[in-house]
């Protein structure tokens, strides 16, 4: 199991400014007719205050549960183990369930791609939010709460005057968005804020609202984000580091200028040559063939060498690769070709 960090840290080299989160060797299993299924396999993570992380691949690679596992939201019967999963220098897997709870909102707090159904449509938004300042904001006092609450709604661009006693369906789904926000945010102590696919619902006017406002928290308070997308374009413009994860695993990492420029998995590279170009010259776009391998599939080798454009051979049949350093900056792949000196195929000779 490996134990390197996904910046490429290693325990003699310190990084200058140290993780506010690190996660290692972390694996989720679900069981299915009694028999457990793995779900993330040997994921591991860091990132530093201030630092945007972008967790990107198809759905089914695993990006929202491995998000779910670090926040500690999964029961029984899935099963989360890690050989650490440290918050601000604290690691949480020997918390006991009253101190994870108050670090989930309070230190770690984590955005979901459906607004709508995150919000309970019985309770009004006010009662909904009172109950997390009772949790996370033990400075201040009950007649207080609501004022707190207009102020947290002005940061994320709502007028609160009036509609505490509204209920969820009486706002949009952008409105519901930048509630949810405020609501993740309300804590003084906050950390590291997970945003799953937080924008996927949304028109292009109100995703571009959305992420402004992520950038703006990210600026003011210096929180560390890890972002879920599955819009390459949205991580070129938010995130300073990418973490690209395929059936379960993490096949490569890297800088996000180094992964546009020079992708090391095939599986990457194919991701961007499926980015839509205009004008495309009348010719078919790019659509990867196949679909990610259930969580059952009984793999050998590499998981994704039934849709690779750049297999090597049998040796990508039958051996599974481990997650290769690539280069001097902490970038890291897991292909036979960085092993073996091949370059992985550019996205310009991927789409001849």
């Amino acid at each position: 199991m490996s134990t390197t960090t996904t910046d490429g840290a290693t325990a003699d080299a310190a990084p200058a400014v140290p993780e506010v989160l690190r996660v290692t060797g972390l694996q989720t299993s679900y069981q299915f007719r009694g028999t457990p299924v793995p779900a993330v396999q040997e994921f591991s993570l860091s990132v530093r205050p201030g630092e945007i992380v972008g967790l990107v691949g198809e759905s089914g690679s695993g990006k929202s549960t491995a998000l779910k596992s670090i926040l500690g939201m999964l029961r029984p019967p899935a099963e989360v183990v890690a050989d650490e999963i440290v918050l601000d220098g604290r690691d949480l897997r020997g918390l006991s369930a009253d101190e994870a709870r108050r670090v989930r909102g309070g230190e770690m707090s984590m955005i979901f791609q459906d607004p709508i159904n995150s919000f309970n449509p019985a309770w009004t938004i006010g009662s909904q939010f009172r109950r997390v300042l009772a949790l996370h904001r033990p400075d201040l006092r009950r007649k207080e709460y609501d004022a707190e609450i207009i102020r947290l709604l002005r940061g994320v661009g709502i007028d609160g005057n009036g509609k505490l006693d509204s209920y969820p369906f009486q706002f949009s789904q952008g409105q519901l968005q930048r509630i949810m926000i405020a609501v993740a945010c309300a804590s003084k102590d906050l950390k590291v804020l997970l945003a799953d696919e937080p924008t996927t619902s949304l028109d292009v006017t109100i995703e571009a609202q959305v992420l402004d406002l992520l950038r703006t928290l990210r600026a003011e308070r210096g929180l560390a984000m890890v972002l879920v997308t599955h819009d390459l374009s949205v991580v070129a413009e938010m995130c300073d580091k990418v973490v690209v994860m395929y059936a379960g695993r993490i096949v490569e990492v890297a800088d996000v200028f180094d992964l546009f420029e020079r992708p090391q998995h095939p599986y990457t590279a194919q991701l961007l040559r499926a980015i839509p170009g205009f004008p495309h010259d009348g010719e078919r776009l790019y659509a990867m063939r196949g679909a990610v391998p259930g969580l059952d599939a009984q793999i050998r080798g590499c998981r994704f060498a039934d849709r690779c454009d750049a297999k090597l051979g049998s040796i990508c049949d039958t051996q599974a690769p481990d997650l290769y350093p690539v280069g001097d900056q902490g970038a890291r792949a897991a292909c036979h070709r960085v092993v073996t000196d091949l370059p992985t195929p550019t996205v310009q000779e991927t789409s001849r």
